[in-house]
């Protein structure tokens, strides 16, 4: 196995998806344009932690989402967006969207959720097809992850993550783990037109997670996993 790909951590960003992980001398980071290319950049890896919801729930709200909600808790809670129901990932517009999930589920779907729709559908996709992607990609939540790494609380963690309170924050948590400078020379590297800072430190705490994953030390919500319809774990 190569080394500098072991464990990824990957979060949404501006041109595609973002993946960072460890390299020999320094933190490493790609930009792929699709989730397909990404797998198959690193399938010789032990672990991808992907901030996007994972094992859909047919109606009602996900456990997964509930619990990660109650773990955050205080103003952070709310940046756990409830994931949408299976019978909605095709829908064409917001409003369609939304008049299925509210047939469905009783909830509407707004335009914030609907905005990530195509990032769910093309993980779903891909895992619906490709095994090994199942065997290896986990669900992870940047804010959950920033949250155990304070210590499991999100306390001290209430400025958005895009000010610079807030960015200063989540790199003062990172720090220990991978170094102030490494943090810091990998936000420098990423130009801001392929990743915002924000979409950096969410991948990197996404590597952290994933690398607890790998050593068998993490801890799922809900814990054990549970599995949707398809048979995808359904966890953060």
């Amino acid at each position: 196995m190569n080394s500098e790909s072991w464990c990824v951590g990957v979060d949404g960003a501006k041109s595609g998806w973002i993946a960072v992980w460890r390299g020999n001398e320094a933190l490493m980071y790609c930009v792929y344009d699709s989730a397909n290319m990404l797998i198959n950049a690193h399938a010789d890896a032990q672990v991808v932690g992907v901030d996007i919801p994972i094992g859909l729930s047919e109606s009602g709200s996900r456990e997964a989402d509930v619990q990660a909600r109650r773990f955050v808790g205080g103003r952070r809670a709310c940046s756990i967006f409830s994931s949408p129901v299976r019978g909605v990932l095709d829908a064409a517009s917001q409003p369609e969207a939304s008049r299925r999930h509210r047939a469905i589920d009783g909830r509407g779907f707004g335009a914030q959720s609907f905005a990530i729709l195509p990032k769910i559908r093309e993980w779903d996709s891909l895992l619906a097809v490709a095994l090994h992607a199942r065997d290896i990609v986990r669900e992870i939540h940047p804010e959950v992850s920033f949250a155990a790494l304070n210590g499991g609380a999100s306390m001290g963690l209430t400025h958005k993550k895009r000010s610079d309170k807030g960015r200063e924050l989540r790199l003062a948590l990172l720090a220990p783990i991978f170094g102030r400078e490494e943090v810091e020379a990998l936000l420098s590297l990423v130009p801001r037109k392929e990743a915002a800072p924000d979409d950096v430190l969410d991948a990197l705490v996404g590597l952290w997670s994933a690398e607890r994953i790998a050593s068998g030390i993490a801890v799922s919500l809900p814990s054990p996993p549970g599995r949707d319809s398809t048979g995808l774990i359904s966890a953060i």
